[in-house]
């Protein structure tokens, strides 16, 4: 949820507790402050054209399926009031606080179109209020349900959001070759070519981290281990940044995750391989670099040091610490975020059922909190390493005491 934030009209200043900026079947809306108060007030028609049949009440005969309708629903849905408004309306927020397979659940037996779902809720327009509550949609403050939202652990915070991580990621990306672009020996013209051909790699590599079947190893994931290493490296480095073998690991360690330990590492390896080589010969990066890339993609398989590993100058096995726990940094989120994690990877390995998941998933919690340390550098340690042995084994346990509760919780 968005910090409270000021809304101005001619005479009047509104404090509101915003939930996110409201979206209308994915269209963005900019906040107006309704010219009636009241908790189902409208202010004069703003809606475009293709609002327009969407909003009107709908024919008496749907009413009446609609108030007749058997919700088969328990009751853990939430409804705002019914106060944020646009296209000529007020809308309210529709969530649960259980999972999102109830939301929709509970959405579709109302007959909320599906475009009106917006990551984490729906957004519901005033004339639907009365009818939802009355369903079983428990009503709360608009600040008592971001509260439950958070709480829950299925809220997505707008930083989560792709549409909001592409642009931070693709700004990152261009800066991490701009110091090699601008001494590269070559003229204006192969220089512009570069540019662009660097371009292109960033371009096809958010494509890859956003695909849909992805639900944690997803560009959130990147943008967070990139800002994870760059805390990890202040202390390391004169620049104050990441160096780029290591900026390059991270864009492609989980390029290709299609849930298949082993073989999504070395493929996402052969993939850095054959993408950076180009970028070798053109001067951006030299061999031993490009190495070092492939073997910190490797080591995200088994999240150990390598028993040898042949460095490039200036480098060390510290690196390759940092590395590895940036991306297990997930370890030590607070518990909301953690649950959400979990949920995420329960949803990539969908594919195996719950018995295999749960062996799985135990064996490597086991594994994880049978090493002497979870994280390797000092720094890593000093960060995450306890709050990290609290998730793990707050979640073994659920898994040893209650594994059936724990499967429901992490339905998508």
């Amino acid at each position: 949820m968005c910090a409270p934030e000021t809304i101005r009209t001619s005479d009047t200043f509104f404090r509101r507790e915003v939930l996110y900026p409201l979206s209308y079947e994915g269209v963005p809306i900019q906040y107006k402050a309704p010219r009636v108060a009241g908790r189902h007030s409208v202010q004069k028609p703003l809606r475009p054209a293709r609002f327009a049949s969407t909003l009107r009440s709908p024919p008496e005969d749907t009413r009446t399926r609609r108030q007749n309708r058997s919700y088969n629903v328990r009751m853990s849905i939430y409804i705002d009031p019914p106060v944020w408004p646009a296209h000529g309306t007020v809308f309210s927020h529709l969530i649960s606080d259980a999972s999102l397979a109830e939301l929709h659940e509970f959405a579709a037996a109302a007959g909320i179109s599906e475009r009106a779902f917006d990551r984490d809720h729906y957004d519901v327009p005033a004339h639907l209020y009365d009818e939802l509550v009355q369903a079983g949609a428990k009503e709360l403050s608009g600040a008592q349900l971001t509260r439950t939202l958070i709480a829950s652990g299925l809220r997505i915070p707008l930083k989560e959001r792709p549409e909001k991580i592409r642009p931070r990621l693709l700004r990152a990306w261009e800066a991490a070759f701009a110091p090699r672009l601008e001494r590269a020996d070559a003229s204006a013209e192969s220089r512009a070519r570069l540019v662009t051909q660097v371009a292109e790699l960033g371009e096809h590599l958010i494509q890859a981290w956003e695909q849909p079947h992805r639900a944690y190893h997803h560009s959130g994931h990147l943008s967070q281990m990139l800002t994870d290493l760059d805390r990890l490296y202040a202390p390391h480095s004169h620049t104050g940044s990441t160096p780029l073998p290591l900026v390059l690991a991270a864009w492609f360690h989980d390029a290709v995750y299609e849930g298949a330990p082993g073989e999504d590492e070395r493929r996402s390896e052969q993939l850095a391989s054959t993408s950076l080589e180009p970028l070798v010969v053109a001067g951006l990066l030299d061999e031993e670099e490009l190495q070092l890339v492939r073997l910190l993609v490797r080591a995200t398989a088994a999240h150990e040091l390598p028993e040898s590993a042949d460095l490039p100058a200036g480098y060390e096995p510290v690196d390759i610490q940092l590395f590895l726990d940036a991306d297990m940094a997930i370890l030590a989120a607070e518990p909301a975020r953690y649950r959400r994690y979990l949920r995420g990877v329960r949803s990539e390995y969908s594919h195996f059922d719950d018995e295999a998941f749960r062996a799985g998933r135990t064996t490597f919690l086991r594994s994880i909190l049978g090493r002497k340390c979870v994280f390797l550098s000092e720094e890593g340690l000093q960060l995450w390493e306890e709050p990290a042995r609290v998730n793990l084994r707050a979640e073994l346990t659920e898994w040893e005491q209650a594994p059936q509760t724990l499967l429901q919780a992490l339905v998508p």
